[in-house]
């Protein structure tokens, strides 16, 4: 078994380095005032990180939480927002294990990560769904709430051997509410990914000896978080496919799948990650299409700067429409 961090202390150096990660990322990008607003510097922010990681005596000021509305599918989230020192040590966690989460996550696993995301859903719907046969759309319930911190931490706790790490790692995920994810946080979103790729793979290794060859259940599989899309050309093997792939989820990682059918490309439509396969052409979803057609006819009667966000944002679905 491959472990990762091995001697690796969290030095200054490595503090500035997620700070300038931190930085340079979207939450930085937005928050790099509040820093000159609360320690001054960010010389005075690193030392404190480095200072405290050193005499293990990291603190957070507690996470404001608020709740969001949906509107295009009426769920109802509640999103933590951390204080920028909280922001940066969660990227400096992912830097130091980034070289596991490298090796473990799977090459269709988007959300996410970086170059990969919707684009790569549409693309892999594109080619897969004029394959024909079979698929299922599942999604977790409640994922980031139901993956417990300590699961995490016992994941953790196998593959890395950095000390300092596990304890950043623990102190950091302590903060979080009812024992689970976090939603709004960076590293829960590697975290939950990190662990779903477990289950990645777990399907990779589902097949059956059959002619003394041996034939895979699952032809294709698409992961967006904790939404996830197997194909298959056989029915049988899809629904086995997909009750292990249950079982192997509460069992270790209390992880429970809302309900499933199985069903047959070309008389139902594969979705993901907001594009639709449907005669194998990719096309948006019918939703997504109608909010971006009215943000362009509000942006046209009324040019300002909040509608001229909303009209370069859907751009981008009409600009990536093609796989």
């Amino acid at each position: 078994m491959r472990t990762y961090c091995k001697r690796l202390d969290i030095t200054r150096e490595l503090v500035a380095s997620a700070y300038e990660s931190w930085r340079r990322g979207q939450s930085g990008r937005k928050n790099h005032y509040r820093v000159a607003q609360e320690y001054g510097t960010p010389d005075a922010l690193i030392d404190e990180i480095t200072s405290e990681m050193a005499g293990r005596r990291l603190v957070f000021r507690p996470i404001r939480r608020y709740s969001h509305h949906e509107r295009t599918n009426g769920k109802t989230r509640t999103i933590g927002v951390e204080s920028v020192k909280q922001q940066v040590c969660d990227h400096l966690c992912v830097m130091c294990i980034q070289g596991m989460l490298d090796d473990k996550m799977g090459y269709y696993q988007c959300a996410g990560v970086k170059h990969k995301g919707q684009r790569l859903c549409r693309t892999a719907l594109g080619r897969w769904s004029r394959e024909g046969g079979y698929f299922v759309k599942a999604d977790i319930r409640q994922c980031y709430p139901s993956l417990k911190t300590h699961v995490v931490m016992r994941v953790l706790r196998k593959y890395v051997r950095s000390a300092d790490v596990l304890y950043l790692a623990e102190t950091l995920m302590a903060t979080y509410d009812g024992g689970g994810m976090e939603i709004g946080s960076h590293l829960s979103l590697c975290l939950v990914n990190l662990i779903l790729s477990f289950a990645y793979h777990h399907v990779e290794g589902l097949g059956k000896h059959r002619r003394g060859k041996w034939k895979p259940l699952v032809t294709h599989q698409l992961w967006h978080l904790d939404d996830v899309l197997l194909f298959s050309k056989s029915k049988r093997d899809l629904k086995v496919a997909m009750r292990t792939l249950e079982r192997y989820l509460a069992e270790e990682f209390g992880l429970h799948v809302k309900p499933w059918k199985v069903c047959r490309m070309g008389e139902e439509a594969p979705d993901m990650g907001g594009w639709v396969a449907r005669d194998g052409v990719i096309r948006l979803r019918e939703g997504t299409f109608i909010r971006a057609r009215r943000a362009f006819k509000r942006f046209d009667a009324h040019r300002t700067y909040t509608r001229a966000k909303a009209v370069v944002a859907y751009w981008g679905w009409f600009k990536h429409r093609r796989p």
